[in-house]
């Protein structure tokens, strides 16, 4: 028995799902002897070959309707409730070991093309007869059913029931002969014929198809899609709008982000105040970054570590991502074993805010005119590197500031208890500790500007 068939008729299952059903048995059989017979490839023909690959592309693709079968059951007989499960969906990634996107899909398809029940216990054809119809006979794939499932549930509930039966047949008949790919095209364009200029997407079916995705990438990044309600995408850009703004020339000269990367710094900064902001948790608890890590790298903050995002980041980068957050310190040992569970009040109290609000009156750094109301606390000595978080070691930097400030080679110090900020060699021979003047009335001995 292999890693596989161990954990599908292991312990690691949920229970109901034997190794082997009688009813599978045949199918098993049958998938060994043709599994045993592949090496006999060696000696056919390339038609041979080409004509066996399509008869096993199309048993394939009928096996998957049968699998549409069991999810309906699945669905009907609630096993995802009754294994305290969140969904179908959820219960298919654990039981079968798919990811989220293809657990869904699953789903998706099996409600649109699978048996269904009345509520009186009668039989009742598919939502999509004529593409379940040829999913069983392995005319199309899942990808073609999942692509007509997609692009049908984009059109709007006001259209007439004959365009979307017509829509059926039209995205159909693509998919017998073309890829998954022209399908959606198809889609979109007899969609367009019909609702030239979109008067039918009424607030309903904007409810309908409203999604967001954000998804982590190899190296780190996160990718964001989606597509956003009329309502939600106006209160988004009209957040987004004035602080994606280009930043007005100053000493280091004109701001050189290009618009998408605006939008990028501004939606970070959003999402800056999201966490800053107690009320925004229904939970009532601040944010909490917990990072886990071997005693040898929290004592030489070198090495790269987890989230519980699942992000690797070296030690420096988890505790910078945590700048404005509650930081729980896992120490593990060589072999993963918790040595130490320390919970650390690194984020600045309300009262120290208000502090700092009063004495700052917003974004410290020279020439920035930004409001206190949109600034971030800043350790003048890093929080990670030792430094207190006390109100002569904090400050008030914008969102913008708080992230090149150091790459731009600039330094803060506090001097008569108020930041100063040393500019680069570059920009400064001298490096005299500049303010922001806001705060020069504060530094003169009279108090005159």
């Amino acid at each position: 028995m292999d890693d596989d068939d161990a954990f599908i008729g292991g312990s690691g299952t949920p229970p109901g799902i034997p190794d082997d059903p009688p009813t599978m048995a045949p199918l098993v059989a049958a998938m060994d002897q043709l599994i045993a017979s592949a090496d006999q490839l060696c000696a056919a023909s390339d038609d041979d070959v080409i004509d066996q690959m399509r008869c096993l592309e199309r048993v394939m693709r009928r096996a998957q309707l049968l699998g549409h079968a069991h999810i309906a059951q699945l669905e009907r007989r609630g096993v995802a409730s009754a294994r305290a499960m969140r969904s179908t969906s959820t219960f298919l990634q654990t039981a079968l070991r798919l990811s989220p996107y293809e657990a869904k899909r699953r789903v998706l398809a099996a409600q649109a093309c699978g048996p269904r029940v009345s509520l009186t216990g009668q039989a009742l054809p598919p939502l999509l007869p004529e593409v379940a119809a040829a999913h069983a006979a392995g005319a199309i794939s899942a990808e073609h059913t999942n692509a007509i499932i997609s692009t049908l549930d984009r059109f709007p509930t006001g259209l007439a029931a004959e365009h979307f039966d017509k829509a059926e047949r039209i995205l159909l008949d693509v998919a017998r002969r073309a890829r998954p790919r022209e399908v959606s095209i198809a889609g979109a364009r007899y969609l367009a014929h019909l609702d030239p200029d979109g008067v039918l997407a009424d607030d309903n079916h904007q409810e309908r198809v409203r999604e967001l995705s954000l998804t982590q990438c190899d190296n780190g990044m996160w990718r964001l899609s989606g597509m956003l309600t009329a309502a939600c995408g106006a209160q988004l850009a009209a957040t987004l709008g004035p602080r994606s703004a280009p930043r007005p020339a100053d000493a280091d000269g004109h701001d050189p982000r290009i618009h998408p990367q605006r939008m990028h710094d501004a939606l970070e900064e959003l999402a800056g105040v999201a966490v800053r902001r107690k009320e925004l948790s229904r939970s009532g608890a601040p944010a909490t970054v917990i990072i886990s890590m071997t005693e040898k790298q929290y004592l030489s903050r070198q090495g790269v570590v987890d989230t519980t995002t699942g992000q690797p980041l070296t030690v420096v980068q988890a505790l910078k991502l945590a700048d404005e957050a509650i930081i729980i310190g896992l120490v593990r040992s060589a072999t993963g074993a918790v040595l130490k569970l320390g919970r650390m009040q690194r984020i600045a109290t309300r009262p120290q805010t208000w502090a700092l609000m009063a004495r700052d009156k917003g974004c410290s750094f020279p020439d920035c005119d930004e409001p206190p109301e949109r600034c971030q606390r800043h350790h003048i000595i890093p929080w990670w590197l030792g430094g207190p978080t006390d109100i002569d070691n904090l400050a008030l930097l914008c969102h913008f500031h708080h992230r090149v400030f150091e790459e731009r080679g600039w330094a803060c110090l506090m001097k008569d208890g108020l930041p100063h900020w040393i500019p680069p060699k570059w920009l400064d021979p001298t490096q005299t500790p500049q303010l922001n003047i806001r705060l020069l009335a504060e530094a003169m001995p009279d108090g005159s500007a």
